[in-house]
């Protein structure tokens, strides 16, 4: 079976755009697609709790959707 894997490097500082691969990761999971997120640079700052606690709507949904889904993060030092 294929995998698709989200990169992404969009700081979480540009709130909307930076989950964008969760937003895709989350409908390839509904799929059945394998998916992975490898989050490279400025994107590595989306895991830090402060910056999870402070989101809210479609972004936490995308999140908590690809953590039920158990989507496997990877963090390349930035």
């Amino acid at each position: 079976m294929a995998k698709i894997i989200f990169y992404s490097t969009v700081s979480p500082d540009r709130d909307d755009e930076a989950w964008g691969a969760f937003s895709l990761a989350r409908r390839a999971v509904q799929a059945g697609l394998e998916t992975e997120i490898f989050l490279a640079g400025p994107a590595t700052g989306l895991l830090r709790k402060q910056v999870r606690d402070r989101i809210d709507g479609r972004a936490r949904d995308n999140l908590q959707a690809v953590i039920d889904g158990k989507v496997p993060i990877s963090v390349a030092p930035g």
